[in-house]
């Protein structure tokens, strides 16, 4: 460090130049709501070189004697003890520090981090100066507090007097203050390492509540501080040769924002509003959407809806409906639905990629661990509130526990995630929608077969889903030589396959329609209730169990959020009757993927989402009523052969008869308390 007193003149010299004497001014007027001035590194470094060198390499006393120039200079603003923070961002490139790499050469010098906030705990207060009494003469003397620990003065600050020993505690100015635990970005990951972690402190106005909004966990932040140690206490509290880094905040700039956060030029404004009045706005969206990708139009005319969502709303009564739209992909092999699901995740801001091999419950939801650093328990995120307002895509969706799965229900209806673990009772939020892909059980995808005996889903699960496709690899000389051409296009020249609507637009796109809220028109409610209706009907009077149930009124809330995100999409605030047509093609597509029934051609809403459709449900029925008439002429106990003799004349053959008999076992409804007899329980 130079000289001290030259150092400030130098800081005031710099803050009364055309650019911060503004910026100072602008914080007068607004002072004590707003009290720091933000520095770029850059400026410093080419008008005082040394005094950049000195933030670098002593922060603490270097940034005290900024705030002292400060004092200094003459602003409209009667206040005593006036005291404006610096805040530095744009650090030269040699001071931006990945997590794994920070090491004790870095200790008490200017660094800057990128990470993932993991977790936060509360906001708490901090000694900043502390005044301390001399129980002999009485004498007054102020520390400043700039360590964890409590500096007390050694004696009496009176000569006189000069007492050593305890002091009394007799005045604290205090500043807010908080710790996190920031956790290093995936890209700075290699191989299999674990990602690094770092605890950071802030304090004062980084916690003031606009601010906190930038360090939620899940937000990506770059961290501009000062890095200290603090000892690693061992289990009987006493203090080792090991220590712990942290670091002492000064600036915190978030480098990833939700679709809202979003900033958008005028510029950006007119260019959306005449991208919205193309007549062939879906088609060029789509097109863009992972290009990379031949074909799935409609899943990818889904995901552009997804995007966009539809609107979020609250009864009188309380009860919340979700906007958010979740989509559901099963199918082959090798036909890009990994790739369409990383695109996503990337395309979204906040968005989230993870596999189901790897997830687990806490992983997607949250987890409540012991924080050595700051004490007490503390809650870390999972992916689906690390994503709130984006979207989580979760590919191997079918190699994930059903306790895992099920931890995701509440967050997928509600948006919200409950926990209630080591006295922390709270309710989170988890707005995220959720774009999923699975693998059939056998490889490739059997239009013969329901969805429940393909894929290990629980019924409930599934039902959450709006929209469900599926996949297919089917040869065909024409589709293969058009998907060929395009593969090794991409591969041999990338950039030919470059999308006409670029992802930053389309993240901007988004953004600004997410903004409103397009009302259903008369023709488009008409439009969807008709269909719902007229759907329900296709098949009443066919049995007398009331017939085979196409959709649900799930469907029915599924096609009002695809209408209004379809509206959002042209910047409408309304929903039209095109808007209402493109919802219904999608659910009718959807439930044709998946709940068409090749015995009967009927489309059954069961046969995707109940685990057992209704022709499966008549012949159980059927089987049952046998086994009821043969108990009273029989007895108890029937033989499995008497069954398959009296099914057949019903009109169920042999081997659909076993298959239902083995599941009415499984389930319980039946037991064989030897071999060739049937009971019921």
């Amino acid at each position: 460090m130079g000289d001290m007193q030259d150092s400030i003149d130098k800081f005031e010299q710099f803050f009364k130049t055309k650019k911060y004497y503004g910026r100072l001014l602008e914080i007068a007027k607004e002072y004590p709501d707003k009290r720091s001035v933000l520095v770029d590194f850059a400026d410093i470094d080419k008008s005082f070189p040394n005094l950049a060198d000195d933030l670098l390499l002593h922060p603490e006393e270097a940034l005290r004697q900024a705030q002292d120039a400060i004092s200094e200079i003459d602003l409209p603003i009667d206040v005593e003890n006036l005291s404006i923070n610096v805040r530095l961002h744009n650090l030269p490139k040699a001071h931006t520090i990945v997590i794994r790499d920070v090491r004790s050469d870095h200790l008490d010098r200017l660094i800057s981090v990128e990470g993932i906030v993991k977790n936060a705990a509360e906001v708490r207060p901090k000694a900043l100066k502390v005044t301390f009494e001399c129980p002999e003469c009485k004498t007054n003397m102020v520390l400043p507090q700039f360590t964890k620990n409590m500096v007390s003065p050694s004696q009496c600050d009176n000569f006189e007097c000069a007492r050593r020993g305890r002091f009394k505690i007799i005045n604290e100015t205090l500043i807010d203050s908080q710790i996190l635990k920031v956790q290093e970005a995936p890209e700075s990951i290699f191989g299999g390492e674990q990602p690094s972690e770092l605890y950071v402190h802030l304090s004062d106005d980084l916690v003031s509540p606009p601010e906190r909004k930038k360090v939620m966990p899940g937000n990506r932040v770059q961290l501009v501080g000062s890095l200290k140690k603090v000892p690693i206490p061992s289990r009987s509290g006493a203090q080792t040769v090991n220590y712990d880094f942290y670091l002492e905040v000064n600036h915190v700039d978030p480098t990833e924002q939700e679709f809202q956060e979003i900033d958008l030029s005028d510029e950006d404004i007119e260019k959306i509003k005449k991208f919205s009045k193309d007549p062939k706005i879906y088609e060029k969206l789509i097109a863009s959407i992972a290009p990379s990708i031949r074909g799935n139009e409609a899943i990818k005319e889904a995901i552009l809806l997804q995007l966009m969502g539809g609107v979020r709303k609250q009864h009188p009564d309380g009860t919340l409906v979700r906007g958010n739209v979740h989509i559901f992909i099963v199918g082959d092999p090798a036909v890009g639905k990994s790739q369409i699901l990383r695109y996503v995740s990337g395309l979204a801001p906040k968005g989230r990629f993870v596999s189901g091999k790897k997830a687990s419950g806490v992983g997607l939801t949250a987890a409540v661990v012991r924080d050595d650093f700051a004490g007490g328990w503390t809650l870390e995120a999972g992916a689906l509130i690390l994503a709130n307002n984006g979207i989580v895509s979760v590919d191997e969706f079918d190699k994930m526990s059903d306790d895992d799965r099920s931890a995701m229900l509440e967050a997928m209806e509600q948006g919200t995630i409950s926990i209630a673990k080591a006295g922390i009772v709270t309710t989170l939020r988890a707005s995220a929608s959720v774009l999923a892909a699975a693998n059939p059980k056998y490889g490739r995808f059997d239009v013969y077969k329901p969805l429940y005996e393909q894929i290990d889903l629980s019924p409930v699960i599934l039902s959450r889903f709006d929209l469900k496709f599926t996949s297919r690899d089917l040869p065909g000389s024409d589709k293969d030589t058009l998907l060929s051409e395009h593969v090794l296009t991409a591969l041999i020249s990338p950039k030919t396959i470059e999308p006409e609507i670029s992802s930053e637009f389309i993240q901007k796109y988004v953004a600004y329609a997410r903004n409103l809220d397009p009302e259903m028109t008369e023709k488009a409610k008409e439009l969807i209730q008709h269909f719902y209706v007229s759907w329900r009907g296709k098949y009443r009077d066919d049995d007398d169990n009331g017939g085979v149930v196409p959709l649900t009124p799930r469907q029915l809330e599924a096609m009002v959020r695809l209408s209004e995100a379809s509206a959002r999409i042209r910047l409408a605030k309304k929903v039209s009757l095109n808007d209402a047509k493109r919802a219904t093609k999608l659910i009718e597509q959807s439930l044709r993927d998946l709940g068409t029934d090749p015995e009967t051609g009927k489309i059954d809403i069961d046969r995707m989402e109940a685990g057992t459709s209704s022709v499966q449900r008549s012949r159980i029925n059927t089987i049952l009523t046998i086994i009821d008439e043969l108990s009273k002429e029989q007895g108890p106990n029937i033989k499995i052969d008497d069954v398959l003799i009296e099914a057949a004349n019903r009109g169920i053959d042999n081997l659909k008869a076993v298959e239902l008999i083995s599941k009415l076992k499984s389930k319980g409804d039946l037991f064989e308390p030897r071999q060739g007899i049937l009971k019921k329980p």
